[in-house]
């Protein structure tokens, strides 16, 4: 048998040398691995032909990217809106722009006949802009009660419709719901019925129904007309009738928070949480709802009076006047300022300089 010729058997070395080369290299590749990392090892077993192919690295939680990009970028909040907003900015087109388009165009000569757009400062003044739905609507009353009968009245009244609301059962469901005021027959109705307090706990004799009831009605026209203002003369003729034993009763978390919340609608005296909490009784309740009222600044007291106002050498002002603000009265104040800045001078203040800076100077010590 011959044997094979050289030119046969080069391949099979070549090949034989590639496939051993290739295996020793995994090998090595394995081995460093294994040192490096305890465990399975990240990445590919060779870098320089195994390479992963790039992805796209963004910044979008999952939520936005599974839904495509839309063409208007503007919130959702300001599409919803109610309001009428203000049109976005736009730049008008140029004279040879619209004469390109338009070869009848001709620029206005004078401002008659042209749109006026008022500015964006004034928008929301603008009629339309600003509907009554969006109206402030303040809860507590407006006009604060300081007088100390009157809101005993208010708290009274008060105490018979959260009792009439939780006999009728419907309490918890009106806590936190606004109660109409009515008119004064509907006070009148509530300020008549009896409280009777025994070992703190409180029963209500009269018209519960109707008293609930009209505090669960639907506001209507009527509502319009506000209940007659109690004058404190009137208050202290009605406490004469009353036992004062109504305000032994002993307020729980519900109770305390209705009363706070009825008190602050009717008298616009709102009861700190943190006394709140310290309250146990409706005496309690009345000691921090019926303050005295701050006095009158000697100001106050005086713009009241019209024969000071008719003077003109005479100016009332709630506060001390600095130097700064009589210098602007009279309109010298921008000279004193440019003459301090020309000389290096602080304009207001000391600027760290002590008071006997002249003496040092004077003295030859600066």
């Amino acid at each position: 048998m011959a044997a094979p010729s050289s030119a046969s058997r080069t391949p099979l070395v070549a090949c034989r040398a590639i496939s051993t080369t290739s295996a020793a290299r995994s090998r090595n590749t394995e081995w460093v691995r294994g040192k490096l990392w305890k465990g399975e090892a990240p990445g590919p077993e060779d870098p320089y032909t195994q390479r992963p192919e790039p992805e796209d690295a963004s910044n979008l939680p999952e939520e936005a990217l599974e839904f495509p990009g839309r063409a208007d970028k503007t919130p959702a909040a300001v599409l919803e809106s109610r309001l009428t907003l203000p049109p976005r900015r736009s730049e008008a087109a140029s004279e040879k722009e619209l004469k390109s388009s338009d070869p009848s165009y001709a620029p206005a000569t004078e401002a008659e006949g042209l749109e006026e757009i008022g500015a964006l400062s004034t928008w929301w003044e603008q009629p339309g802009h600003w509907g009554q739905e969006s109206e402030f609507r303040g809860f507590g009353s407006a006009e604060k009660v300081v007088d100390k009968d009157v809101v005993e009245v208010h708290l009274r009244r008060a105490v018979v419709e959260v009792l009439a609301l939780r006999d009728t059962g419907v309490l918890s469901e009106w806590a936190t719901k606004k109660w109409r005021e009515g008119p004064r027959s509907e006070l009148d109705q509530t300020l008549a019925a009896e409280v009777q307090v025994q070992g703190g706990q409180a029963s209500l004799k009269g018209d519960v129904a109707t008293i609930a009831r009209n505090l669960t009605a639907e506001a209507d026209g009527a509502e319009a007309e506000a209940t007659d203002k109690i004058r404190p003369e009137e208050a202290r003729e009605m406490l004469k009738t009353w036992d004062a034993s109504w305000k032994d009763l002993v307020l729980d978390d519900q109770l305390k928070f209705a009363l706070r919340k009825r008190l602050y609608q009717l008298t616009g005296t709102l009861v700190a949480d943190a006394k709140l909490g310290a309250a146990r009784t409706v005496k309690h309740m009345l000691t921090l709802a019926a303050k005295k009222p701050q006095p009158k600044k000697l100001a106050e007291v005086l713009a009241t009076r019209g024969d000071l106002q008719k003077l003109g050498n005479i100016k009332v002002h709630s506060r001390k006047i600095g130097p700064v603000e009589r210098e602007t009265a009279l309109g010298r104040w921008k000279v004193i300022e440019e003459e301090l800045t020309k000389r290096g001078l602080p304009v207001t203040g000391t600027a760290g300089l002590s008071k006997s800076k002249e003496r040092d100077w004077i003295s030859g010590k600066i």
